[in-house]
């Protein structure tokens, strides 16, 4: 290689040397050798999450990984992300066949991996993990993005294979064993999974080179499993309500239900669904990763470390029992509620000075707030779009679901106080965990499979994006209003 250099790289596996092109960013030179950086931007040097820390001993320094340049002779030391939270609940699925089946839930955030026993319908093990393509951005649109630079679509294509791959091999070192995998994710990362290019879908009309739901061999994806393994992508309804959604409607039984249900899938897409047996209208809406604590000046992921609740009294609890470091989505919302009951955030969102501080130099900033409000009325305006578009009221829905792993550490109360969902549905929500990781497990059977394609036909999807109903909710969304509804009833 042309103008090639050599730095070494240390990570708590040991050190390794890493060869990179004259004139890489240390971010670049690093995806490209195998290794997951958190960058939520991308690489656009606004997020400030990307740090590694260069040179040894008392002369070391921390710098963006995107902002600094490979070097010959380079030390870089890349820190761990120790104690990640990532949601791996399982399901009992029909025994069916023999041998075992692979069920992968492809978050935009994290992978979720679960190893069955066809014949016991019993999950022998799950593995989770943050997604190895956030390097390439925290959302579907900064990946997009990438797909449409020379190489891109190629690197993001084989990252998550790799991983699902080294997913499966840690619960079941001879691949040869698995004879099925069901596969579910949101649309861009079933287009990413396949090789499709997705930049269709980043403009209008939004179009989808596939919607998926089809048989394939799994030699087609992977060199490893064996030449009688069959792979499956769960059915997608458009380009913004993917595979993780009909899967999440098929586990949670919300297809089932004789009256109205609303399904939500809180990330940087709000993906949503209002119906029930006779059909859903799906929509979703560009939320942002504010929930998963990207592009927040303090943000993190779950993680040790990271404040993950708070309470009226401005008290907090951190995980991992430890001290706190950082502010995760489920604190941060936590905290802007508790923020509006003490006066310290008025209606319009505007902080009484530049930030609140939790402990020793954790906070939240005015910029903050205003990026979660952004994020929260883009769910809202969702929700009472979708009721809007069919007709219904608040009375007309029997249950709320929230799905996804976000929605398992979000509390209720915190969620209708800032008014991201609305109060008169707060006694009728409940949380089903991780349906995308069960529906794909249930999907890897036929009876499974024909429920899901069955469901899928019965979905249909407004487009938000030049919706005038929508604009305006989302305009009325943006008041933080509610809250006294909320905690003086």
């Amino acid at each position: 290689m042309m103008n090639e250099i050599a730095f070494q790289v240390n990570t708590d596996d040991g050190t390794r040397s890493v060869r990179a092109r004259a004139g890489q960013t240390l971010l670049e030179a690093l995806r490209d050798a195998g290794f997951s950086l958190n960058a939520p931007c991308g690489g656009n040097g606004t997020c400030g999450q990307c740090r590694v820390r260069i040179g040894d001993g008392a002369g070391g320094m921390e710098v963006l990984a995107c902002r600094a340049f490979a070097q010959e002779g380079l030390d870089v030391t890349l820190g761990a992300d120790t104690g990640v939270k990532v949601l791996t609940d399982a399901v009992e699925i029909t025994p069916e066949g023999a041998g075992l089946g692979l069920a992968v839930d492809i978050g935009t955030t994290t992978v979720a991996a679960y190893l069955y026993g066809l014949s016991t319908g019993k999950c022998i093990a799950s593995r989770g993990a943050m997604n190895a393509q956030r390097a390439y951005g925290a959302d579907v649109i900064s990946r997009i993005r990438h797909a449409g630079t020379p190489g891109g679509l190629e690197a993001l294509s084989s990252v998550i294979r790799r991983q699902i791959e080294a997913l499966a091999r840690s619960m079941c070192p001879d691949l040869r064993h698995i004879r099925y995998i069901s596969i579910a994710g949101n649309t861009v990362m079933e287009h990413l999974f396949a090789g499709l290019n997705p930049e269709s879908i980043g403009v209008a009309p939004f179009t989808p080179l596939s919607l998926f739901g089809t048989e394939t061999p799994a030699s087609a994806y992977f060199d490893s499993f064996g030449d009688n393994c069959v792979l499956y992508l769960c059915p997608c309804v458009a380009g913004y309500v993917g595979g993780d959604i009909t899967a999440g409607l098929l586990s949670s039984g919300a297809y089932r239900h004789d009256g109205q249900v609303l399904f939500i899938d809180i990330g940087t897409n709000g993906e949503m669904a209002l119906g029930g047996k006779d059909g859903f209208l799906c929509c979703a809406t560009a939320a942002g990763p504010a929930f998963e604590g990207a592009e927040i000046e303090c943000g993190s992921m779950a993680k040790d470390g990271a404040i993950n609740a708070v309470e009226t009294d401005l008290s907090f609890s951190v995980l991992g029992d430890t001290e706190p470091s950082a502010i995760c989505g489920s604190g941060i919302i936590d905290a802007v509620a508790a923020l509006l009951c003490n006066g310290i955030l008025d209606e319009t969102g505007r902080m009484e000075g530049e930030r609140y501080t939790f402990g020793d130099g954790v906070y939240l900033s005015g910029t903050d707030v205003r990026k979660l409000q952004l994020a929260k009325a883009a769910i809202r305006a969702g929700i009472e779009t979708l009721l809007q578009k069919s007709g219904k009221d608040y009375d007309d829905i029997d249950e709320v679901l929230i799905a996804g792993g976000f929605g398992a550490y979000l509390r209720v109360r915190s969620a209708c106080a800032i008014g991201m969902l609305p109060p008169a549905l707060m006694g009728k929500l409940r949380h089903v965990g991780n349906s995308a990781g069960k529906g794909a497990s249930m999907a890897l059977t036929g009876s499974g499979r024909r429920e899901l394609e069955a469901l899928h036909g019965i979905c249909r999807y407004e487009e938000l994006s030049s919706s005038a109903v929508f604009n305006d909710n989302y305009i009325d969304a943006m008041m933080f209003d509610e809250w006294e509804e909320v905690y003086h009833e």
